[in-house]
């Protein structure tokens, strides 16, 4: 004879408690929490092997162009003579390797070979200004918040350049780039070549050739990072002042070591002496990515030796980037393992963490 369960048992239904729906939440809420960090990571790891890889064909690209003219690209075009080159638009090192960058269309269509810049705005500017624009991948890193400024901080706008000016653009932007150049130390402009060496890898009047870096290859910047929400960023096309330093001259595309990296705002403001809109950065955390002059790509810490650019040495202030015979040990003591990264000819040893 067949047993029957008892009538609270046949009517019962199954499913949770609020108790256990509860715990169940709980626990899911507590894996996503274990999980999203490393979630978060692994796309930083993607976004920063983009970035490293962006940096390669970049320091790629300036090495076909040293094969073709016998030096790296020099940083902007002066559009007139130097003397007389105050707020005329220049085209930049960006725009000089497009063709090496399988961007010989962009090239041609701007006339970047044979129109200046300023002049390519003064007549063609309406017409040319989105080409101006053009965002190109291999110009931006991928962990930069460039979906807030597509077309670069509102503080890098190209108004009142001779060109901007004459074809009415107004404050106007440009195409924005999280990778600029390594200047050196010094933050003047060049008017005499050979007394205003910048000491890095790129000036405004000529170009650096391989066998100018004595310090190694392996042991200078090439190019180097920059964020857009603290320092700014900078654009692919050129600079719109090449007379002029801080935020509206030639750092549009350039940047230097006298500056620390990542110097946040504050207690830095981004566009003085001491801030980062001459300086490099990112929002990779604890650090940035550099190409070096031997087209290796590496990334650099926040606590990288760092020193002062004035510095009183043996009862005499010495400034970084003042020129002295090379190797000097009375010099030593000025520059840090960061300076002497961004300098091609100090002659002083490099000991790397």
């Amino acid at each position: 004879m067949c047993s029957r369960l008892p009538v609270s048992r046949r009517h019962a239904r199954a499913g949770f408690t609020l108790v256990e729906l509860l715990v169940v939440i709980a626990i899911i809420g507590v894996l996503v929490a274990l999980l999203l960090p490393a979630i978060q990571a692994a796309r930083e790891a993607a976004r920063r092997t983009q970035c490293v890889n962006n940096l390669k064909q970049l320091a790629l690209a300036c090495h076909n162009y040293h094969d073709t003219y016998g030096t790296f690209p020099v940083n902007h075009i002066f559009s007139v003579h130097p003397n007389n080159s105050r707020n005329y638009e220049g085209w930049g090192w960006h725009a000089l390797i497009l063709p090496h960058l399988e961007q010989q269309g962009l090239y041609d269509e701007l006339e970047v070979s044979s129109v200046s810049l300023v002049d390519v705005l003064r007549y063609r500017g309406s017409e040319v200004v989105g080409l101006l624009q053009t965002s190109i991948p291999t110009f931006t890193c991928p962990s930069d918040s460039n979906t807030n400024h597509p077309l670069g901080h509102p503080d890098r706008h190209w108004g009142g350049g001779v060109g901007a000016n004459a074809a009415g653009l107004g404050d106007w932007h440009a195409g924005v780039t999280n990778y600029v150049s390594n200047r050196g130390l010094r933050n003047n402009h060049q008017i005499s070549v050979e007394k205003r060496d910048t000491q890095g890898m790129f000036m405004g009047l000529v170009g650096i050739r391989m066998a100018q870096v004595l310090d190694g290859a392996s042991n200078t910047f090439l190019i180097g990072e920059r964020d857009t929400p603290i320092c700014r960023s900078g654009s692919w096309i050129g600079i719109r002042n090449p007379r002029g330093d801080l935020h509206r001259g030639f750092y549009y595309n350039t940047g230097n070591a006298r500056v620390l990296l990542n110097a946040p705002d504050p207690p830095y403001t981004w566009n003085s002496r001491s801030g980062c809109s001459e300086g490099f950065s990112s929002l990779h955390p604890g650090g940035a990515n550099f190409a070096l002059a031997d087209a290796s790509v590496r990334f650099i810490s926040d606590n990288v030796e760092f020193r002062p650019c004035s510095r009183s040495v043996s009862g005499a202030t010495r400034h970084c980037y003042e020129d002295f015979p090379r190797g000097d040990p009375r010099w030593e003591p000025v520059f840090g393992v960061y300076q002497r990264l961004a300098r091609r000819n100090d002659g002083f040893t490099l000991n790397m963490p």
